[in-house]
């Protein structure tokens, strides 16, 4: 690597290709490197952003990214020049419903949402979804638990029906159910742990040993698992059981210090969909419960529920669930660290996604200003790159700036 470097370093006088500005997307074969420079670059880690940065791509992965001054332009580059703007990781929408759309997905992937994990689906029509749909740049990238794991006469067969959703009856056929979902392609599993207060009636629930055996069987196979819970009652069920997050805020009273801590302490995210409880008129309580969480070093992912209830939805920039994560006592670094590397966590794909560190998948969206100081910024995108494929381009005409010399570096 350090060979490379050098080398690299030694092209920073030569001349540089750059494609020229306002085409849409990819339209041939990608070049060797894609590089955006000049920007001021939010990386994902919650650290300062970095001004003047440069952001390496190859292959679909990120080579570099840091200040222009240290990290070198190799030749043979498409070079973008998104000074004034600011430079952030592909967004997720941690908890969606109707993710089995190419035409969500596009929408999705066009604002900047290159990832989106759906917790609740049919398990045989996912499959055929990603039969006639394979993945591919132009559309977000699915994570898909398939359907909500639950008990007979269990939400959401009560109240809604039971769609997406299959059922368990004994510890012995949550074992058999977990492995048939991850056999038939589902990427984590979603359990129903609702009692019934948040909709005025008992409603059945797994048994412990039922919850922690699916939780086993899913750690077992290297990812994680998501429980539906409205009301503190049912808190205890899914810490218990050994989930790795929560979905939907509790409404039903207050957090206590106490169940905020041993959340933390139990190193679990919360993603919870503000934009559903607005919707459902519990804002006020979803919001009070989420500024308490917080405050007590609670981890937070971004997730709305989209299409999970009878509401008007927000496709694409979910800037609804944004402003209410801001109202709530958020930040915008915090808010931005949720729907990137905490979102990644919760999809089980930090390893891969969620922040501009050399070695990740190159996911990058590009806005006008600065949405540290105004968070509608992210609505106004000039840029997105999914997995190092330039599927939107927006960017004015402009000659890029001339590469530093020769102390800047490639990689690290």
């Amino acid at each position: 690597m350090r060979q490379r470097n050098v080398v690299l370093a030694l092209t920073l006088f030569c001349a540089m290709v750059h494609a020229a500005p306002g085409s849409s997307a990819d339209t041939g074969d990608a070049p060797p490197y894609r590089v955006l420079v000049g920007g001021r670059m939010i990386d994902g880690t919650g650290a300062d952003p970095v001004e003047d940065a440069v952001l390496v791509i190859s292959g679909g992965r990120i080579l570099a990214a840091g200040p222009r001054d240290t990290t070198g332009i190799p030749i043979l580059s498409e070079v973008f020049d998104v000074r004034g703007m600011t430079v952030l990781p592909g967004f997720f929408n941690a908890h969606v419903h109707r993710g089995l759309s190419a035409a969500n997905l596009e929408a999705w992937a066009r604002e900047g949402v290159t990832t989106v994990r759906d917790l609740g689906c049919d398990e045989r029509s996912l499959a055929i979804f990603r039969t006639y749909f394979p993945p591919q740049p132009r559309r977000s990238r699915l994570v898909a638990a398939g359907p909500l794991i639950t008990v007979p006469g269990g939400y959401p067969i009560v109240p809604f029906g039971g769609s997406w959703s299959t059922v368990v009856t004994s510890v012995n056929h949550a074992r058999e159910t977990g492995e048939r979902l991850l056999d038939n392609g589902a990427d984590l599993l979603k359990l129903a742990l609702e009692t019934g207060t948040m909709f005025g009636q008992p409603i059945p629930v797994m048994t412990l040993g039922e919850a922690g055996m699916l939780v086993g069987v899913a750690h077992g196979r290297d990812t994680v698992v998501s429980a539906h819970i409205t009301s503190t009652v049912d808190l205890d069920l899914a810490l218990d059981a050994g989930v790795d997050d929560l979905a939907h805020m509790a409404v039903d009273r207050w957090l206590t210090t106490d169940e905020v801590q041993r959340i933390v302490d139990d190193d679990v995210s919360w993603v919870p969909t503000l934009e559903l409880w607005l919707c459902a008129g519990r804002r006020a309580m979803a919001v009070a419960n989420l500024r308490r969480f917080v405050a007590g070093g609670g981890r937070v992912a971004l997730g709305t529920d989209y299409e999970g209830y009878t509401c008007d939805w927000e496709l694409g920039m979910p800037m609804t669930e944004i402003r209410l994560m801001a109202e709530a006592g958020m930040t915008p670094m915090q808010i931005i660290a949720a729907a990137t590397l905490n979102a990644a966590r919760v999809s089980n794909l930090e390893h891969d996604l969620g922040t501009l560190e050399p070695g990740k998948v190159a996911d990058v969206f590009v806005v006008e200003g600065d949405p540290l100081s105004d968070l509608d910024a992210l609505l106004d995108v000039r840029l997105v790159i999914h997995e190092g494929t330039v599927i939107r381009n927006a960017l004015p005409g402009r000659i890029p700036p001339p590469p530093r010399p020769a102390s800047g570096r490639v990689g690290g």
